[in-house]
């Protein structure tokens, strides 16, 4: 059990750059915040070290839900003109809005790696 989530927590990483770097839908980066959420259950039911454990809490959940919220001019205007476009504009918001919180999730993990090393080794 110990190699095999410590491969999980390297392999969330991989995928994280992954995303970062391509371009991806929706519905992978929806797949990857599900993926997160069930390592970061099994750590947190599976640790005891307070320590690692408040660590383990800070790992943002990956909400698409909140992940683009309409702020500026030029939304109000793709929202208003809506179609195609502003669908696309919107996406693309969202895409690039959830990559940003993948980067801060795929830096958790990282940093948790190492304390996971020593805390199963």
């Amino acid at each position: 059990m110990n190699n095999s989530i410590l491969r999980q927590v390297t392999d969330i990483q991989v995928q994280a750059d992954r995303l970062i770097k391509e371009k991806v839908s929706l519905e992978q980066i929806e797949q990857f915040g599900q993926y997160s959420d069930e390592i970061k259950t099994f750590l947190l039911n599976h640790i005891e070290d307070e320590f690692i454990l408040n660590y383990i809490n800070e790992i943002p959940n990956l909400d698409l839900s909140t992940e683009s919220k309409t702020t500026g001019i030029i939304d109000l205007l793709a929202m208003f003109f809506g179609g195609i476009g502003g669908s696309y504009y919107r996406e693309k918001r969202k895409i690039d809005s959830a990559k940003e919180s993948i980067k801060d999730i795929r830096n958790k993990y990282a940093s948790s790696e190492f304390m996971l090393k020593n805390y199963f080794g």
